[in-house]
């Protein structure tokens, strides 16, 4: 077995970083309002989650759907009940629609007439766009609602 068959492609860090303050400022308040927190109970223990109430993150990816991406814990593998609470706090249902058996994402879906008084984009899933190197802000929503954003780099895909 040659040296050559044991090595793989790497993507080279994307060093160009275009991104201004500015431009982030700008980004951030597009997508903030499409960031929900995720309040969850579920009422037993299933597989290997136990029972209990929890609150997270959410990202609405598809509006006309009403589809939320959060992480697979989150999406209960049992029986849960849950909400979604909105930067203008509005409070909807959720339900669980899907949580992947390997992989770490899970999707709610609401009704999205049930949304009456913000108005909201969705963040679009661009998988092809991810590269190392890449910049990006991670949005996180305290339950106090405090958004706050964390820059770091792609490190992996």
């Amino acid at each position: 077995m040659g040296e050559s068959s044991l090595s793989m492609e790497i993507d080279p860090p994307f060093k160009e970083n275009q991104a201004t303050p500015d431009d982030w400022r700008k980004a951030l308040a597009k997508v903030v309002p499409a960031v929900v927190v995720l309040r969850t109970t579920a009422g037993r223990a299933f597989d290997t989650e136990s029972a209990g109430s929890s609150y997270a993150t959410g990202f609405v990816v598809d509006k006309a759907r009403g589809i939320i991406l959060t992480n697979r814990h989150v999406v209960k593998p049992g029986p849960v009940v849950a909400e979604a609470m909105f930067v203008n706090r509005e409070e909807i249902p959720v339900y669980p629609i899907y949580r992947d058996p390997v992989h770490d994402f899970g999707f709610f879906r609401y009704d999205p007439a049930a949304i009456q008084f913000l108005s909201y984009e969705e963040i679009p899933l661009a998988p092809d766009a991810a590269c190392v190197g890449l910049e990006i802000r991670v949005v996180d929503l305290y339950i106090g609602w405090y958004p706050c954003s964390y820059g770091s780099g792609c490190s992996t895909l």
